[in-house]
């Protein structure tokens, strides 16, 4: 049976002892001034972060997700705030760096207000496209009498990770990216910015290599405030972030934690979201069973 790597959970970035720096470059040994004037090794190591371990491992872990719907006041009423939460546990398997399954077991919803999600959405990896039709996400919102629901289906023509479909919506002509040495964080930083194309501010994207080795944080905040859409339908996105903790094991560096969080203000409603992955256990996938291998042919007859 493969051995099963207990994951803890990354609450905030690792501790780290000081290390020694080097008094002439106030840096790590074996880390150099050039090293970070190009970022682009930093952005090919920083794949193994979004895309998970090059080799087919299992994952488990719990998934949590919170909506706050507020619905506006009116000549009849006052405005109103429902709280909705479900979790449940998943079991998946992440086959470098594609979720060719993922399965989660939701809790039930207990009254008459629920979330109703067809799967999490994960930072890393890449998910295949839904075996629907391959349509767009949609998020529909039901409230009126004693309940409310808000259903979300996830939807792509293409398998990407979450931060990696953002970027391809946004599909920007030009990103900025530099790299430092953050002393106080005992790391090498690659900073990203996204410009938002025709709208204010950029998507902030950091990732923190400890002492200059694996990547193992990750935070992606877009502007307080960006609108989105088309037409008459619009929406505005609201404190929106993405953030990712990942940890070396004995299978590589995976993740430990992840969440995503925003407001949406759409069609008079406005909705709270936030989702939370907690990646609990890891073990690598079993070996695939031998082909059988054909019987002889039996001998001619004399």
């Amino acid at each position: 049976m493969p051995a099963v790597t207990a994951l803890a959970l990354l609450l905030l970035s690792p501790v780290l002892a000081a290390p020694a720096l080097d008094p002439l470059t106030g840096l790590p040994a074996g880390l150099t001034p050039a090293a970070l004037e190009d970022s682009a090794p930093w952005e090919q190591r920083a794949r193994v972060l979004i895309d998970g371990p090059k080799t087919c491992v299992q994952l488990q872990g719990r998934v949590e997700v919170a909506a706050s719907l507020f619905t506006p006041g009116g000549w009849l009423g006052r405005g109103e705030r429902r709280d909705l939460r479900t979790g449940g546990s998943f079991d998946g398997t992440l086959d470098h760096g594609t979720w060719t399954s993922l399965t989660t077991t939701w809790e039930a919803a207990e009254g008459e207000d629920a979330i109703k999600l067809d799967r999490p959405h994960p930072i890393v990896g890449r998910l295949p496209p839904p075996p629907e039709d391959g349509e767009g996400g949609s998020i529909s919102i039901s409230a009126g009498g004693e309940s409310t629901q808000v259903a979300v289906a996830s939807g792509s023509e293409e398998a990407l990770g979450l931060l990696d479909q953002v970027i391809a919506d946004i599909d920007p002509a030009v990103t900025t990216a530099y790299v430092t040495w953050e002393a106080e964080q005992g790391a090498v930083v690659l900073h990203q910015l996204v410009p938002l194309d025709g709208r204010e501010g950029d998507l902030e994207v950091e990732v923190a290599f400890p002492l200059g080795g694996a990547p193992t944080r990750l935070d992606a905040v877009f502007p307080r405030r960006v609108r989105v859409g088309e037409g008459l339908i619009t929406a505005t996105v609201l404190d929106a972030q993405l953030h990712l903790r990942g940890q070396e094991t004995a299978l590589g560096l995976l993740p430990g934690e992840e969440g995503v969080s925003l407001v949406l203000g759409v069609l008079g409603f406005t909705v709270g979201w936030e989702q939370r992955i907690s990646y609990q256990r890891a073990r690598p996938c079993p070996a695939p069973s031998p082909s059988p291998t054909a019987a002889p042919p039996a001998p001619e007859a004399p």
